[in-house]
């Protein structure tokens, strides 16, 4: 009995261990039809949405009628005629066209467009006057009044470069841009000046030199406004361009390597 039971045993054993490298338990890939090639898996699309087509710079002196560009407004508007305060004059050969403010009534053109993201460039000249008033309004927001909720940047000739939300009128920023001495304007010469919106933040440079930023500014879009305020007053090569909501990332310069110590 006792060899029986251990023949028996052996038996047993062998029936339910499965023989080596059996596969059990492994997925087998499906079987490729003879002729036929395995498909490959195709590549990740990576590609990106392209960004969005900005416009480019748009004249607002020089593109057309001026009138499609611009809307007047003044305080004795029912009496005042727009082409008598603003006119504009043929520069001459080879040179731009020139718009002529004569400061009266008190008011201001504004764009037909609003803006939020751009940059918005001049050149203005005092013809005569040492202490002639104008001003840029910026973000300049709906109702049409004398004087409009917006941000001045104060073209007044011993206070050029201020940038201040317009008195009483709701606007408000973070801070105001005051420049610490007056800038260097004589009467009879053109000056440039260049702003730069982005985010809310307003960027002032007048010939070429940087005087500051004025941040968190509420409205932060709207139109571009030039003011008429009792004094003339002449401009020349307006032009805005629209412009992304972050400025283009610069490329980083490559880190030298440091070479190792020779022995």
């Amino acid at each position: 009995m006792a060899g029986l039971s251990l023949c028996n045993s052996s038996a047993h054993t062998q029936a339910t261990t499965p023989p080596a490298n059996s596969g059990a338990g492994e997925k087998k890939p499906p079987a490729v039809p003879v002729g036929e090639k395995a498909s490959e898996p195709k590549p990740a699309d990576k590609t990106a949405a392209p960004a969005p087509q900005l416009p480019g710079p748009e004249k607002l002196l020089n593109g057309g009628n001026f009138w499609d560009h611009w809307k007047y407004i003044s305080e004795e508007e029912k009496e005042a005629n727009r082409n008598v305060t603003w006119k504009v004059i043929s520069g001459g050969k080879d040179q731009p066209s020139v718009l002529v403010c004569s400061g009266k009534p008190y008011g201001y053109i504004r764009t037909q467009k609003v803006y939020e993201n751009f940059q918005f460039s001049l050149e203005w000249m005092y013809p005569n006057d040492p202490n002639a008033n104008s001003g840029i309004l910026l973000f300049t927001a709906e109702p049409d009044k004398v004087w409009p909720k917006a941000f001045q940047v104060q073209l007044h000739r011993p206070e050029a470069g201020y940038v201040f939300p317009t008195p009483g009128s709701g606007a408000k920023s973070a801070n105001k841009l005051s420049p610490t001495m007056p800038l260097d304007l004589p009467v009879g010469k053109w000056h440039q000046c260049v702003l730069t919106c982005r985010s809310g933040n307003i960027s002032v440079m007048i010939n070429g030199a940087k005087l500051g930023e004025v941040t968190g500014c509420d409205p932060s879009k709207g139109a571009i406004a030039l003011q008429s305020e009792g004094s003339e007053i002449h401009f020349r090569k307006l032009v805005v361009e629209v412009l992304s909501p972050e400025p283009a990332a610069q490329p980083k310069e490559p880190v030298a390597q440091q070479k190792p110590d020779q022995p």
